[in-house]
């Protein structure tokens, strides 16, 4: 049976933040009377995520626990599979560091209904806020993100933001290949030159307050930076 929507959350070493996180998006499943599936995706960690998910998911139908015990760690890998699993027709992807403000879900899932193939959560457009996130990341997702308007025609003001929500034909239909951070841009760009309808909904961003940040951000500058090839096998 095919669900309206599969909240899919990727964690690595997050036992500080998914018991609130979790219980957050039951409450939002509830107050919102959304029929609906949480897939935890636990991406090869070491401390109790595992147990937490597993025990949330014994406990609640509609959570699922998932356990990727491979070499290839990375929050896109996460992602990929989660999506592969769930059953919702539409997607959200949101953290389990709790940078995301969940008040916004409901809002993705409006637009998408609306007739938008994905909507991002953004930051940078009117009536969003990079809230407590750094001068300096906020200045590098920003920057990037106006580099692939100009070279994309991307009509979203925060690519580099995961928290998202789609319709899973999108999904089935673009092969990704980041395993790591890269994969939001990567999707919405590929998403853009399949001529897929693209929006976005103003969010507010949040510092996680416990555990460490995996970003890199010299590292995924790189990254982000290789993707605009996609331009050019576009024109090429």
């Amino acid at each position: 049976m095919l669900l309206d929507i599969s909240i899919v959350v990727p964690a690595h070493n997050e036992e500080e933040n998914l018991p609130s996180l979790i219980e957050d998006l039951i409450k939002l499943i509830d107050e919102n009377k959304l029929n609906s599936e949480i897939v935890l995706v636990d991406d090869n960690s070491t401390d109790k995520t595992g147990n937490i998910i597993d025990s949330y998911a014994s406990k609640f139908s509609n959570i699922k626990s998932i356990h990727r015990k491979t070499e290839e760690r990375g929050m896109g890998f996460a992602l990929i599979e989660g999506t592969k699993k769930a059953n919702g027709e539409i997607i959200v992807w949101t953290m389990a560091d709790r940078s995301d403000n969940l008040d916004t879900v409901p809002k993705l899932i409006k637009k998408i209904n609306d007739g938008y193939d994905m909507v991002v959560a953004s930051r940078y457009m009117e009536g969003g806020s990079r809230g407590d996130l750094s001068v300096d990341k906020a200045f590098f997702s920003s920057s990037y993100t106006k580099v692939t308007r100009l070279f994309f025609g991307i009509p979203i003001h925060d690519i580099t933001n995961a928290f998202r929500a789609f319709r899973k034909k999108i999904f089935e239909s673009i092969r990704l290949e980041s395993g790591d951070f890269a994969i939001s841009p990567e999707f919405a760009i590929k998403a853009q030159l399949k001529g897929f309808k693209l929006g976005e909904v103003p969010t507010t961003y949040y510092n996680r307050k416990l555990g460490r940040t995996k970003f890199k951000m010299f590292k995924m500058g790189i990254r982000y930076i290789s993707l605009l090839k996609y331009g050019l096998l576009k024109n090429g």
